[in-house]
């Protein structure tokens, strides 16, 4: 399942995190992955992101990735350096979720 977020609404980020929880509970070999793009690329960025101890233990659950936007970083003027560790760089969000959906990923638009 791809998760689609552009919501900086911190509410939006603990959301995320408690639907992969919920998911991962019931099953524990789904693969997850939320795509952050817009102003939700600080859900990933050291120093704002207020879910980083969440994802973390996520990390150690079960298939979950967390990818950030490059065209979004640049536009906020974030450098790869403050992407929090758990996290991925992707260069184009939508090239992203695409590319799952092609796979056959079940899409999800997470926020409001």
């Amino acid at each position: 399942i791809v998760f689609d977020l552009v919501s900086k609404d911190t509410a939006d980020h603990s959301a995320v995190l408690k639907q992969f929880a919920n998911v991962l509970r019931e099953d524990p070999d789904a693969e997850l992955e939320v795509v952050c793009h817009g102003n939700a690329v600080f859900m990933l960025i050291q120093g704002a992101s207020t879910v980083q101890e969440g994802i973390q233990a996520l990390k150690k659950q079960g298939h979950v990735a967390f990818k950030i936007c490059a065209n979004s970083m640049r536009r906020y003027n974030l450098r790869k350096d403050q992407v929090i560790p758990e996290a991925e760089v992707v260069p184009v969000a939508i090239l992203e979720l695409a590319d799952r959906e092609s796979e056959g990923w079940s899409y999800i638009r997470a926020g409001h």
